[in-house]
């Protein structure tokens, strides 16, 4: 809505042939620009005013701004869901700004790797010049330093590869690369679904093998290993809600995916960088989905920012639906120091026809709508929709 009423002023203002291709950016103090084709700029209000001095690339440079201007076409998205090349340049910053995040934890690493190693050596120095030495602790002590040198190169090694990959990214959003990278991906995703479509059940059954050794005498019941049964139904609250008034349920919350980028994967190890926990509340006649998302690093608000109201909640079935839902309210995070986690807390409002579509489907992905573009998730609980509706409809 933002760009739109931009566009409309400038139309208004400026001759429609002299905008052909022009991009209107904030930079990054925050103020109006408008970037041209060549990679030249100007300020907004010197534009209005009816200025023609420009920016050249050089002075771009020196002054650290770099603006990327693309014309092309933005492979679509499932779900009936418009993205715009202004959304494809925030997700290539955030995506920046990762790897200079993993950067950081590279090096961190590294240092308390070399830390280390030096901390053993002198107490290999200080055992081999006492009088008094047992030769197995010196040999100990020999083993862990070369262990020690071992771990200060390996991670010198990723600290150095994870600073390419930071360059890389960066170099997407200044060279203006990041269309054609989604594009891309686009197209890949598209093949894999196309290679990895679904056997038909008929033709499914006739090659699978039975689970258990006696099948004949349990032909009347459901194999477990098929058929897994459905969590047991618990409710985290039941009561008055303080703020309206009305009686409120609120499930027990289940994981429903984590997700750790591939830049920063290497080096959190068995860590994951995002959680994201739900359940169902109902609220006198309405019911809301409540989305609890975690980052195991406080910087993390620096790469997704914050979560608008009405953005979208893309969630994509098995069975090929999507269902969209939108954000009840903004939320920004808060961060807390005791536990260094950041935390996203956001409800989203769902309709009977959206209930009715998510209680006969497992799900397959999630996307999420950040303020620096969206991301997908896959999904682990996949019949985590079908267990939360039938619990809360039991209650």
């Amino acid at each position: 809505m933002r760009l739109a009423v931009i566009s409309l002023l400038l139309w208004q203002i400026f001759p429609t042939n002299s905008l052909e291709a022009q991009v209107v950016r904030n930079n990054d103090k925050g103020e109006k620009i408008i970037v041209y084709p060549d990679g030249s700029w100007q300020f907004f209000s010197d534009y209005s005013a009816g200025s023609s001095e420009r920016h050249d690339a050089a002075t771009q440079m020196q002054l650290d701004r770099k603006y990327p201007v693309f014309s092309g076409k933005i492979e679509p998205l499932d779900g009936d869901i418009d993205i715009t090349q202004e959304d494809l340049y925030n997700i290539a910053s955030r995506r920046a700004q990762l790897a200079k995040e993993a950067v950081l934890i590279a090096q961190e690493r590294a240092e308390k790797a070399k830390t280390a190693k030096e901390q053993i050596a002198e107490e290999l120095l200080t055992a081999q010049r006492a009088v008094q030495t047992d030769a197995q602790q010196i040999q100990h002590l020999k083993i862990r330093l070369k262990a020690a040198k071992n771990m200060e190169l390996e991670t010198a090694r990723e600290a150095l590869l994870a600073q390419n990959e930071a360059h890389r990214a960066v170099e997407l959003t200044t060279k203006g690369g990041f269309v054609e990278a989604f594009n891309l991906n686009q197209k890949k995703k598209k093949n894999q679904n196309i290679a990895s479509a679904p056997i038909p059940a008929s033709t499914a059954l006739n090659f699978s093998l039975p689970l258990s050794d006696n099948s004949l005498a349990i032909a009347s019941q459901q194999d477990l290993l098929l058929h897994p049964p459905s969590p047991a139904c618990e409710l985290a609250y039941e009561g008055k809600d303080e703020k309206s008034g009305q009686w409120r349920r609120d499930l027990k919350k289940q994981l429903l995916f984590s997700h750790t980028d591939d830049r920063l994967r290497p080096f959190l190890k068995d860590k994951e960088y995002l959680k994201c926990e739900g359940h169902f509340t109902s609220l006198g006649g309405y019911r809301f989905l409540a989305l609890q998302f975690t980052f195991a690093y406080p910087n993390a608000r620096e790469a997704y920012g914050f979560i608008e109201k009405g953005s979208y909640l893309t969630i994509k079935l098995l069975n090929g639906d999507f269902i969209n839902l939108r954000a009840g309210k903004m939320d920004r995070g808060s961060y807390d120091i005791a536990t260094d986690l950041l935390t996203y807390q956001v409800h989203y409002p769902i309709d009977r026809s959206q209930i009715g579509l998510l209680k006969h489907s497992e799900v397959d992905a999630i996307r999420v709508f950040w303020s620096s573009g969206f991301e997908e998730y896959e999904v682990f609980q996949l019949d985590f929709f079908i267990n939360q509706l039938s619990c809360l409809e039991n209650f």
